[in-house]
């Protein structure tokens, strides 16, 4: 089981950004409800293509506002979405933040 604090605390430092706000993020309710359904692996993966806080924020927003989203994993989802666009995970989350994307 992944630490959450713990990652909070190196997500926040890589980026130089508040570990208060990445562990506020990371314990939310909406946090909490997508990632329920992702491996480890794909939390880290997730966290790791965004670059702030507000990014992991809008990703939420986008999958809980997805269509697919009772039947397809939020990881599978934002994969596919990237790979339709010809982008890494990184780069589409990104646009998300630009209004790129819907």
């Amino acid at each position: 089981m992944l630490d959450l604090d713990t990652l909070a605390e190196k997500r926040a430092k890589s980026l130089n950004q508040s570990e208060a706000v990445w562990r506020a993020t990371l314990w939310s309710p909406a946090f909490q409800k997508i990632s329920a359904s992702m491996t480890d692996g794909e939390i880290e993966g997730l966290l790791i293509s965004c670059p702030s806080v507000v990014h992991v924020e809008l990703v939420m927003r986008y999958l809980n506002g997805h269509p697919e989203r009772e039947t397809v994993s939020p990881y599978a989802l934002l994969t596919r979405e990237a790979q339709t666009a010809g982008m890494g995970m990184a780069e589409w989350i990104k646009g998300i933040a630009t209004g790129a994307h819907p």
